[in-house]
């Protein structure tokens, strides 16, 4: 890490018109050529669009038959049903984890907190 002789403020990397790689200012504008031994790691910032990016871990339109069920009550039911349920941590690990259940009739998810 180099700083600027003139403001002190750290100087950047970047490519000049052929292509080489020089130490620059931002603030004050001054520049330099790297020394044939001055090695440099050249990082790059990449912006991600995450709704873009983002893997469906569960389709809600399917119904998962590989949960555990149970029977209980469903309000949309109103009835008496099998209830698939599975457990995620939502808040703090030393805080019970988040059940949610969801009816294998109707499809209506739910979920319980202690």
């Amino acid at each position: 890490m180099d700083f600027c002789p003139n403001c002190g403020k750290i100087l950047q990397t970047e490519k000049n018109k052929k292509g080489q790689t020089i130490l620059l200012c931002l603030k004050c504008g001054f520049k330099r050529d790297l020394e044939t031994d001055e090695k440099v790691t050249l990082t790059e910032e990449i912006e991600h669009d995450l709704t873009r990016e983002m893997t469906i871990v569960m389709n809600e339109s399917e119904i998962d038959t590989t949960k555990p069920t149970k029977e209980m009550y469903c309000s949309k039911c109103e009835n008496k049903q099998k209830i698939s349920f599975w457990m995620v941590q939502t808040r703090s690990a030393d805080e019970s984890p988040t059940r949610f259940f969801r009816c294998t009739a109707c499809g209506e998810t739910w979920r319980e907190y202690d």
